[in-house]
């Protein structure tokens, strides 16, 4: 963090002569506490640390890096959430190591899911973390775990229900699937295996009518829980022999050629 220096003393010497001024900097343990700066005709100087036989490139860019410390820069406000400047979230979301990021979120949600990379990183493999995730998409996704459903479920193992379109209002098309399955498979325990599935309910309704003529109305409600197998784009992709997809170096999935 820079330093700023003092306010010049009273007892500061000022050399008529030359037209220099000398600001000492407080007495400290760092190197640029201990160092003078020396200015005229608008120009730093630094008193230099480099052997006598130091060449003057060397001595150059000593300097340079010397004036580095008087930017003033505010490396607090660049670790922060709330204050970091927008373009640089995408960094300080990459250096709290955040697992999901998406450039189409909103600067309330970067800020948001940076503000909660610590927590979030203490929490994952856990089924808080996959509710976190599943949520930002859409909560009405029901999360199942095999020992709440041992008949079709094997141990260890665990089903996305995905609702209806009249439900939740969220069309689930192969592009949302195969970016929610991403997503789950960068927070899910490494020994888990998901399955992704549409639960629909269907209605009916019948009318009773005899020689053309409405004879009566009642109402047949039916409901069916269709299970469908593994959705159709883990198809468009390589898996290892656990189901599992197959990542590369960065972070997509292999599809099938």
């Amino acid at each position: 963090m820079r330093h700023s220096p003092p306010e010049t003393s009273p007892g500061s010497a000022r050399s008529p002569a030359h037209g220099n001024c000398r600001a000492r900097r407080p007495a400290g343990t760092a190197l640029h506490r201990h160092r003078d700066r020396h200015c005229g005709g608008g120009r730093m100087t630094y008193p230099s640390v480099l052997p006598t036989g130091s060449t003057s490139l060397e001595k150059a860019l000593e300097q340079v890096a010397a004036g580095l410390l008087d930017i003033d820069v505010l490396i607090r406000a660049l670790w922060s959430p709330q204050d970091c400047p927008y373009d640089l979230l995408p960094w300080l979301g990459w250096g709290v190591s955040i697992d999901l990021w998406d450039a189409n979120w909103t600067e309330p949600q970067k800020r948001a899911a940076i503000a909660d990379a610590i927590a979030f990183q203490r929490r994952k493999g856990t089924p808080v973390s996959l509710r976190t995730v599943l949520d930002r998409f859409d909560p009405l996704i029901r999360l199942v775990e095999w020992f709440e459903d041992r008949d079709t479920l094997d141990p260890f193992s665990f089903r996305l229900e995905l609702p209806l379109l009249a439900d939740s209002g969220v069309l689930y098309n192969e592009n949302l699937v195969a970016q929610i399955l991403r997503d789950i498979a960068q927070v899910k325990p490494v020994r888990a295996h998901m399955l992704a599935v549409f639960k629909l309910r269907a209605r009916a309704e019948v009318a009773l009518v005899a020689a053309g003529n409405l004879a009566g109305l009642s109402r047949v409600t039916a409901a069916a829980d269709v299970t469908a197998a593994t959705d159709p784009a883990w198809n468009n992709y390589l898996q290892t022999e656990t189901g599992e997809p197959i990542i590369d170096g960065a972070g997509a999935w292999l599809e099938v050629a």
